[in-house]
């Protein structure tokens, strides 16, 4: 009887340490809403199929081919559409649900890409970031943005 406490403390901590890992492996910032075309997502050296529902992660590559667009709503309900030969990583990305504090940094290395705010941005101006081989706009406050990079 006397190892009860500790059988119940050691399943507790295996539980936790699961929910830890689960965690982890679950950390994902935003969701595929829209895609036409070949859409892909670039992650750890593997190639997924950037296909509606598909849960992205920080420093995903989404890329498109021609004739194709994926659109996508992050967590703090920012949403990043992509138009054809379109290529974007998703550098930083975090969020406070409760206190709508956060960072969204992106590279736009080519194609052309609209965005709108979400939640960090209106929380703080300059906690959205996009930035393009010639160029950073940052958000500064709520709205839309329309950004092309082309020649690349």
């Amino acid at each position: 009887m006397q190892n009860i406490p500790l059988r119940l403390m050691l399943c507790a901590v295996l539980v936790v340490s699961a929910e830890v890992a689960s965690a982890s492996a679950d950390d994902w910032v935003a969701q595929i809403k829209v895609s036409h075309g070949v859409v892909a997502i670039q992650r750890d050296n593997r190639s997924l199929p950037g296909e509606i529902g598909k849960r992205l992660k920080e420093n995903d590559i989404i890329v498109t081919n021609a004739d194709s667009s994926v659109g996508m709503t992050f967590n703090d309900n920012s949403m990043l559409s992509l138009g054809a030969n379109s290529e974007v990583v998703l550098r930083r990305y975090s969020y406070d649900p409760t206190t709508y504090i956060g960072a969204f940094d992106a590279v736009v290395k080519r194609g052309s890409v609209s965005v709108t705010t979400g939640n960090i941005v209106s929380q703080s101006a300059d906690a959205m970031r996009l930035s393009t081989p010639d160029a950073e706009l940052q958000a500064g406050k709520p709205g839309s943005y329309a950004i092309s990079v082309e020649g690349r």
